[in-house]
């Protein structure tokens, strides 16, 4: 994907994260810092616990007291870290959006498909007329390559990868700058897997949106990401274009992880 590299979207500065529970606190993402430009893919790696979940959490602005980030994440001049939450309403699901790995959980399993997207409509883009409305789900469907009649579906009538799909649409409907997708393919199998990620990738080719794509799979980064950061135990080891740390990983970590592959990329 082409990228605008004077053009940073979103400009991560030390940012640490601090979970406490009962007076102990742990650190689970330490200092780190990176940049997404408009129009990238970055992927972040790692095992679980590695702290990829919790950056995500933090540039949403959604790390639960009494744990809290420190540090700035800059995102069109503001930092979301300390940002109140009116002001951090207007960016969060809007201009920042994020598709969760748990389909189930993140649809609301007793409204229809249309009431799901409507509640977004009317909540991010104060469209409250059915028609307008109508024009915009159908419109974003399509570009998931779903059938119109899924409106009227609810979630669990629908298969994992429909309703995955469905994620997708809903994060795109708001027309955002940053998409965020953390193990969105988790539970699906391999062919329907890579479906959905060439469905999301089309999507943000035509949106012309950034996205910041969450996993422990090594392959489905090859296929999708720009660039790469690699994490563990809550630090970043390596960072770079996906094609030179897969080639050549510089971190003892990274060279494990490559080592899994079957093969290199040219």
């Amino acid at each position: 994907m082409d990228t605008n590299s004077s053009e940073i979207v979103l400009d991560v500065r030390n940012l640490s994260v601090i979970y406490s529970s009962y007076g102990v606190e742990k650190k689970a993402v330490d200092s780190i810092s990176f940049k997404l430009r408009r129009g990238e893919i970055l992927g972040i790696v790692g095992e679980s616990g590695a702290g990829k979940s919790t950056i995500a959490k933090a540039i949403m602005g959604i790390i639960d007291p009494p744990s809290y980030a420190t540090g700035e994440v800059i995102f069109n001049g503001k930092n979301i870290i300390g940002m109140s939450e009116y002001k951090l309403n207007k960016i969060r699901w809007n201009k920042i959006t994020m598709i969760f790995q748990a389909s189930m959980n993140s649809l609301n399993p007793v409204e229809s498909v249309k009431s799901n997207f409507m509640s977004v409509l009317k909540d991010k883009l104060n469209i409250n007329e059915k028609g307008e409305a109508e024009v915009k789900i159908d419109e974003v469907l399509r570009y998931v390559s779903l059938p119109l009649y899924v409106k009227d579906n609810f979630p669990h009538e629908l298969s994992g990868g429909m309703r995955q799909r469905i994620l997708i649409a809903l994060a795109m409907i708001t027309g955002p700058e940053i998409v965020i997708a953390d193990e969105p393919t988790t539970a699906l199998d391999i062919i329907t897997e890579f479906y959905v990620l060439s469905i999301l990738k089309k999507n943000l080719q035509r949106s012309g949106s950034s996205m910041i794509y969450i996993t422990h799979d090594l392959p489905s980064v090859i296929f999708l990401a720009d660039e790469m950061l690699v994490m563990k135990d809550g630090l970043i080891v390596e960072k770079g274009a996906i094609k030179n740390i897969i080639n050549n990983p510089q971190n003892e970590y990274t060279r494990k992880l490559v080592s899994t592959l079957n093969e290199v990329i040219d």
